[in-house]
């Protein structure tokens, strides 16, 4: 069972990295967004953004068929549109406004934090091949973890014998030990989780069991031989909605189907609240052409949907307040550890023997555990220096980011191991405890903006960055002694023989 342990953690151990590092970043990514773009500030309340927005979609997609918007909340400060073209296929287009004046926000182009939710499953790859390829990591991550309990059958008791100060080896095991014991139950619900959201992708036929009876309904769209009808009065519909949700979650998504046809519906989402089934979300459904409240959707109860969408909704932790969403952030932390102590203690088992197994493992590791912070911090230094008028900017800040992962591809061909750690190490704290600085030179007005209204978003954000800094840091200082301990040992000459 040991090898099975071992090998199932190495074979996708860099991909299962990557993935809870943007997927542990995805917990906070609506305040990610947020620093990205600074232009966009809090305003307005949510049933002022909704009327806005409606009014806004009427006026630049007037004939089109589907409207979607997502309202500001207490962690979003920016309307988001979309909606379909209309005629064939499924082109979408996209606007962001101010929640306070209903009109287009002069902000720049980013990814923000969408760009690590979805890297953390789609791993930057056409679809569907990026599923599929962190579809086949969870699972290999789910053997480990099996396992790895049945393996370390003392791991509990190791737990309470942590020797940091013995043999690297061994202190590394310890800590390996450490971080599966403190999130065990986190692990198994993540990865588990992870295969079952994508389960129809990866067992097509297990479709038929959540698909429900309305399915074929939502996804229909206007024929094109009818003629254009006019839409419902949105207001009335908004005055229901606030009547019936109190100030505290209050509408959260508009969603207006089949426009322009008699089948025309406006659904009315709240924000997510402390249920953790997606299948839980408060809705109200209208008739678009006669603005009349419309009966609920029939849910879909079978079982199969049911732990669905329960895994599903924890996977997501939308239904997390700050308290819970910052446990399972540090639960994220301690899986990330818990795959680069793996990965690392591989090659310090094997270094001895050598071959161009260990040392293409061990140029892996480095650029996976060292160069992917680089890249990140390379993608937040593009974000305030590129500059904001750039056409497809948000595109070009994945390039730096891509570009600066793939230089730490590069660079431990061709540095000695031990070099190539430390030096990607001091990169990456260099750039983090930096990026502050960078904020205020750059976007200075809005650090300042932050700063004197208390917009703790913009500021923890900061925060955090410093605190990966330090953290690289300290690694990096880790290397840097056993790299003088590497050369001492070399340099120091033999003791000469005694003469008699």
């Amino acid at each position: 069972m040991s090898w099975l342990h071992t090998w199932s953690g190495l074979l996708l151990g860099w991909v299962l990295f990557a993935i809870f590092v943007t997927g542990t970043a995805t917990y906070f990514r609506w305040e990610i967004t947020r620093w990205m773009q600074p232009e966009i500030r809090q305003a307005g309340t949510p049933y002022d953004a909704a009327l806005a927005a409606w009014q806004r979609l009427d006026t630049v997609a007037a004939d089109s068929p589907q409207w979607f918007a997502e309202l500001p909340d207490d962690r979003t400060a920016s309307t988001t549109l979309f909606w379909r073209h209309a005629g064939p296929g499924r082109r979408f287009g996209r606007e962001t406004l101010d929640p306070a004046t209903g009109q287009p926000v002069v902000a720049r182009d980013t990814r923000g934090g969408e760009f690590f939710y979805r890297f953390h499953f789609q791993l930057q790859l056409p679809h569907p091949w990026g599923r599929y390829l962190a579809g086949v990591a969870a699972m290999f991550m789910f053997v480990a973890l099996i396992s790895g309990v049945i393996t370390h059958r003392k791991m509990f008791a190791d737990f309470f014998t942590f020797r940091p100060g013995r043999a690297p080896l061994r202190a590394w095991l310890d800590f390996h030990n450490v971080t599966a014991v403190l999130a065990l139950p986190f692990y198994f619900m993540i990865s588990y989780s992870a295969l079952v959201i994508f389960m129809t992708m990866y067992m097509p036929w297990g479709g038929r069991v959540l698909a429900g009876p309305e399915s074929a309904a939502r996804g229909s769209r206007p024929a094109a031989a009818e003629a254009w009808g006019a839409s419902a009065d949105f207001a009335p519909m908004l005055v229901l909605a606030q009547e019936a949700w109190d100030t505290d979650r209050a509408v959260k998504r508009i969603e207006v189907a089949n426009r322009g046809t008699d089948r025309c519906t406006v659904t009315l989402t709240r924000a997510d609240g402390p249920k953790i089934s997606l299948n839980a979300r408060e809705q109200l459904r209208f008739d678009g052409v006669t603005g009349a409240l419309l009966d609920p959707m029939p849910p879909n109860t079978g079982p199969g949907t049911a732990v669905h969408d329960a895994l599903y909704g924890l996977h997501l932790a939308r239904f997390a307040g700050p308290a819970l969403r910052w446990s399972f952030f540090i639960m994220g932390m301690f899986g990330t550890a818990l795959v680069a102590t793996g990965m690392v203690m591989w090659t310090m088992k094997r270094r001895a023997r050598g071959g161009a197994g260990v040392a293409l493992v061990e140029r892996l590791n480095i650029t996976a555990i060292a160069g992917l912070p680089v890249a990140i911090a390379a993608l937040f230094w593009a974000n305030r220096l590129l500059p904001v008028g750039l056409a497809d900017r948000g595109d070009w800040e994945v390039y730096c980011f891509l570009c600066a992962w793939g230089f730490m591809l590069m660079h431990p061909l061709v540095r000695p191991v031990m070099h190539a750690w430390h030096e990607q190490l001091r990169l990456g704290a260099a750039l983090f405890l930096l990026l502050p600085l960078l904020d205020a030179l750059t976007a200075g007005t809005y650090l300042r903006a932050a700063w004197q209204h208390r917009d703790w978003a913009h500021l923890g954000f900061n925060a955090a960055m410093l605190a990966c800094g330090l953290l690289l840091h300290v690694a990096a200082g880790r290397v840097h002694r056993r790299l003088g301990i590497a050369a001492t040992a070399t340099t120091v000459p033999a003791a000469a023989p005694s003469r008699a």
